[in-house]
C-alpha cells in the first residue's frame, strides 16, 4: 500500500521541518527545548538543531534562554515569534492543508476493526478547543490495534490525539440526549469520514 502524500512535506520539501513547523503551529501559546521538539515531532536532534535554525533565520520563531529545571546551565526554548508579519498567513496555510490528510486516517483504521461511525474533529480541523480529535463508533474494535493507528497520527500533527470509542447503541443514545460532548463536535466545523450505518 502506497503511503499517502503529506502536502506540508511536499511543499517545504523537508518531512523534518513540516513536523516541526506544524508542530509549533498546533501550540501557537507553547514553548519547546530542542529536546522537547525531537519528542513531540519524532524527529532526530541533529536535525532539530538544523531545522529550527531555519525556522528562526526565517522569522517564524523565536529563542529565548532559561534556567534548566534539573542543571544550572542555561536552555534554549522556542516559540512561534507573534511579531512576524508572516506569521498569520503560514498558520492558516497549514491548518487548511493539515485536514487534506483524510486517507491517512482511514487507512490506519481500517484493520482496527468493525467501525459504523468515524468523525474527525479537533487536530483533524484544525481546532483544537474541540473535546475530542476521533469519535469511533464500533461493535467490534481490537484495543491494540487502534491505539497504534492513533499513534502514527500524532507525529504529523505534533501532538497526542485525543479519541473516544462508544458502541453504536451508546452512539445512538448520546445523539437522542444530545450529549455535550458530541454536540460540541457535530455544531462545528467536523469531519464524518465513516457512516456506514447511517447514523449521521
Amino acid at each position: 500500500m502506497t503511503q499517502a502524500h503529506d502536502f506540508l512535506e511536499g511543499v517545504l520539501g523537508n518531512p523534518s521541518r513540516a513536523k516541526i513547523l506544524r508542530l509549533f503551529v498546533l501550540h501557537p501559546k507553547e514553548t519547546f527545548t530542542p529536546s522537547e521538539i525531537a519528542r513531540r515531532a519524532k524527529v532526530g536532534a541533529h536535525s532539530v538543531n538544523t531545522e529550527v535554525e531555519s525556522l528562526k533565520k526565517s522569522g517564524l520563531l523565536k529563542e529565548e534562554k532559561g534556567q534548566g529545571s534539573t542543571t544550572r546551565k542555561k536552555i534554549s526554548y522556542f516559540s512561534l515569534n507573534p511579531e512576524c508579519r508572516q506569521l498569520n498567513a503560514v498558520t492558516t496555510f497549514v491548518h487548511a492543508i493539515s485536514p487534506a490528510q483524510y486517507n491517512d486516517v482511514e487507512s490506519a483504521l481500517r484493520h482496527v476493526g468493525r467501525m459504523s461511525v468515524v468523525l474527525l474533529s479537533g487536530v483533524f480541523t484544525g481546532d483544537i478547543t474541540r473535546p475530542a480529535d476521533l469519535i469511533i463508533v464500533a461493535d467490534s474494535i481490537n484495543d491494540e490495534r487502534l491505539e497504534k493507528a492513533v499513534k502514527s497520527f500524532e507525529p504529523k500533527y505534533g501532538r497526542e490525539v485525543r479519541y473516544a470509542v462508544f458502541s453504536t447503541p451508546e452512539f445512538r443514545y448520546r445523539l437522542t440526549i444530545k450529549d455535550k460532548i458530541l454536540r460540541d463536535i457535530l455544531d462545528y466545523p467536523h469531519r464524518v469520514l465513516i457512516n456506514r450505518t447511517n447514523l449521521l
